[in-house]
């Protein structure tokens, strides 16, 4: 690219009043330069459904894989997130008819048997994504043609949707929509329950003087009811990637961008973690400045990656599969290649930073994995061995429990149907047998204490469970590695007992047992004490260790 991009951030605040009709409000031109108006807040229900079964469901499998969707009709861009409850949600454009396509909500308990849940009203809506966080799965869609200016939020354990309604203020045609979910608390101490995260899409932009096609826009709540959009001032971005660091709470949104006759890459850092109070009366999110990315090849299709300052952004850079990868928030990047020949890539990070990227070659999908953050990969390996539909986000990957999940529009039956997978358990190893230090005797009921530690190759925090010898055990709570936790334990007996204790890490991998061998003896007696050698003992400190020891002085 070129011409450089005007990188100022314009916003828009949304009232929190819920509403069932559009009505335009005036602008309200608090400040020039930021040019904040009120938008609309509506409420959208979804239709239940009865559970039926997907003709796909009777068909063999041909590899390991479990097909969501079936039936007579295509379905397209389907979209997979874990539950906090342990369940598992997906989305995807269904249709009754081969008409219309509406995004359907399926639900599965174990991610093998699936059921739909929910269709909602939203007529020929493309482009489904997924994400959780601590409090619930949520989903979005991009608008349909018929309610253009309306952004989307699936709330899936609720079986709703919420939609901001932007059209009366000309902002509308959004698509593309990417969520990245994260918790969060609130502005001044709230909670932040309602803080789901943060929605990345394109659309048109024709607010005030503005004429932007294709304007690169990202949508975040502020409130219980109320959010505020925000953009960069640009036009021609067609696709989007999306990715919420957890341990900084930054967020990077990612576009390809075609303003100068070739696709380059936008990529947005926003700081979720701080709050901001806006002269206009609002909270917002701070931004962190904003990359530019340039080839003179097409630089297409963006997927990304962000953990603790690590940042992997995929692209389809030409005919290849490339990654920028960086230590330090994208504020330097390195391009790696990572398959010649092949197309729309997607990205996702497990725990202890193993990376995975899947594309899509000869009509399959395959994949590599990174252990080294992106800066090398492995060798390729087939993921689906079937034909799978030759479609932007044709893939789509969540990280949950640690894991990859992943579905993708598979073509091995008369149709494009859904299917699902547990597509990378990264290669943990566990932690190691604990350190025990302390006391080796002691005294009937008197209270003992122990520090325990293990180190985690992973990086991982871990907990300990310890077995006090005598049918009595505790659990501690998860700490980083290395750590030393204190236990303390009252014996009641006279008795030799070995302590027995194992690390487990937050993946639930166990380490083998240590023990610790502890002596209690009888409770010293202080039955002897009398007033005449309380008063000996007073006045001299330090005489009489011996007798101080048999009268249990001490």
């Amino acid at each position: 690219m070129k011409k450089s991009i005007l990188l100022a951030i314009l916003s828009l605040i949304i009232a929190g009043l819920m509403i069932t009709s559009v009505a335009s409000i005036p602008n309200q031109n608090i400040n020039p330069e930021e040019n904040e108006i009120i938008a609309q807040y509506a409420t959208f229900q979804s239709q239940l459904l009865p559970v039926k079964t997907s003709d796909a469901s009777k068909n063999p499998l041909l590899f390991t894989g479990i097909p969501i969707s079936g039936g007579d009709y295509d379905e397209f861009h389907g979209s997979v997130a874990g539950a906090p409850g342990g369940e598992y949600y997906a989305m995807a454009e269904y249709t009754i008819d081969g008409v219309t396509w509406l995004p359907m909500l399926y639900g599965s308990l174990d991610g093998v048997i699936w059921e739909e849940i929910g269709l909602f009203e939203i007529n020929n809506s493309e482009y489904t994504d997924m994400d959780q966080n601590a409090y619930g799965t949520y989903g979005t869609c991009g608008a349909p043609p018929d309610n253009n200016g309306v952004i989307f939020l699936v709330d899936g354990e609720m079986l709703q949707v919420s939609g901001w309604d932007f059209a009366p203020d000309n902002l509308c045609d959004f698509s593309n929509n990417r969520i990245a979910c994260y918790t969060h608390e609130g502005p001044e101490g709230d909670p932040g329950s309602w803080n789901w995260g943060c929605i990345t899409l394109t659309g048109y932009n024709g607010y005030g003087d503005n004429d932007y096609e294709d304007c690169p826009f990202i949508f975040y709540p502020n409130s219980v009811q109320g959010g505020l959009i925000s953009w960069m001032s640009t036009s021609g971005c067609k696709h989007v990637g999306s990715t919420m660091d957890l341990e900084t709470n930054i967020h990077y949104a990612v576009y390809d961008v075609n303003d100068s006759g070739n696709y380059d890459l936008i990529v947005r850092r926003t700081d979720f973690g701080t709050w901001q109070y806006n002269t206009a009366g609002y909270w917002y999110h701070p931004g962190r400045g904003t990359i530019q990315v340039t080839s003179n090849e097409n630089l297409q299709y963006p997927s990304a990656v962000a953990y603790n300052n690590n940042v992997i952004v995929a692209c389809q850079k030409g005919h290849d599969v490339v990654v920028y990868y960086s230590t330090d928030g994208f504020n330097s990047k390195t391009e790696k290649l990572v398959q010649g020949f092949a197309s729309y890539p997607e990205i996702a990070v497990a725990a202890g930073g193993f990376v995975i990227i899947t594309y899509i070659k000869d009509n399959q999908i395959w994949y590599r994995t990174s252990d080294t953050g992106g800066a090398s990969w492995s060798i390729a390996k087939v993921l689906s061995d079937n034909q799978v539909n030759l479609n932007d986000r044709a893939v789509n990957l969540d990280e949950y429990y640690g894991n990859i999940i992943g579905v993708w529009e598979d073509i091995r039956g008369n149709n494009i149907d859904i299917y699902y997978d547990f597509l990378y358990d990264p290669p943990y190893d566990p932690p190691e047998s604990p350190n025990i230090d302390g006391p080796t005797e002691g005294a009937a009921g008197e209270e003992l204490c122990w520090t325990f530690h293990s180190y985690d190759p992973n990086d991982n925090q871990v907990k300990y469970i310890i077995d006090w010898g005598d049918e009595t055990s505790y659990e501690t709570d998860f700490n980083p590695s290395c750590t030393p936790v204190e236990a303390c334990y009252t014996y009641e007996d006279q008795e030799e007992y070995t302590i027995k204790a194992y690390a487990v890490d937050e993946t639930g991998l166990t380490s083998s047992s240590s023990t610790y061998t502890v002596t209690i003896t009888k409770p010293r007696s202080r039955t002897v004490y009398n007033t005449l050698f309380q008063q000996l003992f007073e006045r001299f400190p330090k005489a009489f260790p011996i007798l101080r020891y048999l009268l249990g002085f001490q």
